[in-house]
């Protein structure tokens, strides 16, 4: 049983309902009629639990729910407008199972010849077609009362008359508040008329005593992914600035994730290109006084843990490179060696042996193919090159046998020979005492596995009188500043970029809020909640968000794809590849999201101000 104790409403300070006191019954249709103005429509937006803005209690089986009004009107209200109030965004069967996206209702059939209407827009139908859509739409609502508003205004007189046959029978189970200038119709189908008049009841006609008809419950359904669906039809429903929107931060994204990747890629691959010149394992040394290193300690330092090998480099010896010719050094024919020292332990062989001599070398795969130029590799093995070295001015050759080619690939043109052998070889082409030799700068490479900074504090440790230090590494750091001062220059114009895409989202988001009040109050009506309008909205953004990302995902993976063949062809450079970093793409798309979120924080309070009667108005 509803009822309305001393109800009294006011427009800036004039009464428009007037202490106002009605018990309704639980079932049956019951009219208010009255002179267009005499608050007939305001009184049905209060007992409709859609204007809280008034004086009074509203009872509901004797509690009240004026404190509970969203609730109230979820449950136990449904609506039929004078102004039809659909959602024009939305089609004619979603128009009609409306409450069924809120909260589960029964399955109604499509009532009304509606049936050859469910395809059909919206704008293409007539005002009647509407009312009655508008009808059946009320129909879905389980709801303990149904208040209609001119539910046969513009309705010829025999579908009017069809319609109050249909309210009639609707009143046998639930109560029917109807407002309707149509005196004949009410007189025909009401069961009580109340008469209204400048704000006040002014007659009240009782003409039937009805009996409500309890209908055994049925089984109840809800629409899934209710607020997803209606969000995605809300972002259809404007579809260029949809695509604006997302083609706007499809291209924000792009430039941040970009700019991330194109440095990262390069800062590495100068990285690799610093430790392709001096291997990452190995560790420069020399005495703190700078005194001459000896072959003792080199070979104390080969005994060392997760020493490889170690080496000296002599000071008054240069070593200029290798020749198939041994009779005179000519350096347009001698190709300069950049690495002579790498150990060759973990490499694997290409063809040939290792070393077992000192006269023995292996060269590495690139070394090997420019030597061999067009011909057979295998061809190189027990080939006799000459090692070209310079003392003072002397120039004289070491003859090396090549046994073996390595599988690696270097940036340099490497040599791998066995410890010390060019020391010793050295000895013999200049007849020097090898116990005088002088050295200041010796070389040790450390294990792969092993950590660098590790194995120099334990070296430090035992070797308190030498100087150890990580060969590339400063560079290696100062490329790695160097990227990181580019980078955040960058990164702050692409993160304004993203900043003012989302922002813009959210400006659009609001302006398309303001836009579609009426209709997210029309929703309010047929049973969504606050947090259900606050819901679509949020979707909303997130769609195009998410809609930008996987564009912008597709066109990063693509334009990497592209970038790679242009750097092969142009370039003509098969080792460098710029690689997709997911990782990044992944702190991108994650920031995004924080982002829509503040920017969301307008639009949803917007939401939580909304006045449904006002916007219903417009």
């Amino acid at each position: 049983m509803l009822e309305l104790k001393h109800i009294v409403k006011r427009y800036d300070y004039q009464k428009v309902l007037d202490d106002i006191n009605i018990v309704f019954p639980d079932c049956g249709i019951v009219s208010i009629i009255g002179p267009s103005g005499c608050g007939k429509s305001t009184l049905l937006n209060i007992i409709g639990g859609i204007d809280d803005d008034f004086q009074g209690d509203l009872l509901l089986n004797d509690k009240s729910v004026k404190n509970h009004l969203a609730s109230y009107r979820r449950h136990h209200v449904s609506f039929i407008f004078q102004q039809f109030h659909l959602i024009m965004w939305l089609s004619v069967k979603e128009n009609v199972a409306l409450p069924q996206f809120f909260h589960p209702q029964e399955k109604q059939q499509i009532l009304l010849d509606l049936d050859d209407l469910e395809e059909a827009k919206m704008k293409d139908l007539s005002l009647g077609q509407r009312q009655r859509l508008a009808y059946l739409r009320s129909r879905y609502h389980l709801s303990d009362i149904l208040l209609c508003d001119e539910p046969t205004g513009s309705l010829d007189p025999e579908h009017s008359d069809q319609v109050m046959q249909l309210l009639k029978e609707e009143s046998q189970n639930r109560l029917v508040i109807l407002v309707s200038h149509n005196k004949e119709l009410v007189e025909k189908y009401s069961d009580e008329i109340y008469e209204m008049k400048d704000g006040n009841i002014i007659a009240h006609h009782l003409l039937h005593m009805p009996i409500k008809h309890f209908n055994k419950p049925k089984s109840t359904s809800k629409i899934y992914f209710s607020h997803l669906r209606l969000s995605l039809s809300s972002l259809l429903s404007h579809k260029a600035r949809s695509f604006q929107l997302v083609f706007g931060l499809c291209v924000s994204i792009l430039c941040i994730v970009f700019t991330l990747t194109l440095s990262t890629n390069l800062e590495q691959e100068l990285i690799d290109y610093v430790y392709s010149l001096v291997p990452a394992s190995s560790i420069s040394f020399q005495t703190s006084n700078h005194e001459s290193l000896t072959l003792d300690t080199i070979d104390q330092l080969n005994d060392y843990s997760n020493i490889i090998k170690a080496e000296m480099y002599l000071d008054d010896y240069e070593f200029l490179g290798i020749s198939f010719t041994g009779e005179r050094y000519q350096e347009s024919n001698t190709l300069f060696i950049g690495d002579d020292t790498s150990p060759y332990d973990d490499l694997q062989l290409e063809i040939g042996t290792y070393p077992n001599e000192n006269y023995e070398i292996l060269v590495s795969l690139s070394t090997a193919k420019y030597l061999c130029q067009d011909t057979d590799l295998s061809e190189l093995i027990d080939k006799k090159v000459y090692g070209w070295y310079q003392y003072e001015l002397t120039v004289k050759a070491i003859e090396y046998k090549i046994v073996g080619i390595t599988n690696q690939s270097t940036t340099l043109d490497t040599i791998y020979t066995m410890n010390h052998a060019y020391i010793y070889l050295l000895a013999d082409v200049y007849d020097y005492d090898i116990t005088n030799i002088s050295a200041s700068l010796g070389i040790l490479y450390v294990n792969k596995d092993s950590d660098r900074s590790k194995v120099i504090e334990q070296l430090q440790n035992d070797y308190p009188s030498y100087q150890f230090k990580e060969v590339g590494s400063s560079t290696a750091q100062s490329i790695s500043d160097t990227m990181q001062q580019v980078r955040m220059i960058l990164l702050v114009f692409s993160f304004l970029a993203i900043l003012s895409s989302l922002f813009l989202i959210g400006e659009v988001m609001f302006l398309n809020i303001v836009q579609k009040k009426k209709d997210l109050a029309i929703m309010k009506c047929f049973g969504a909640s606050t947090w259900d309008i606050m819901r679509i909205v949020l979707y909303e953004s997130l769609e195009i968000v998410l809609l930008a990302q996987i564009f912008s995902t597709i066109l990063y993976l693509n334009c990497i794809s592209l970038l790679n063949n242009i750097v092969s062809d142009v370039l003509l450079n098969d080792t460098f590849a710029f690689q997709a970093d997911f990782r990044i793409l992944a702190i991108v798309y994650i920031l995004s999201y924080v982002l829509i979120f503040i920017s969301q924080i307008p639009p949803l309070l917007y939401v939580l101000r909304l006045n449904t009667v006002n916007a219903l108005k417009e």
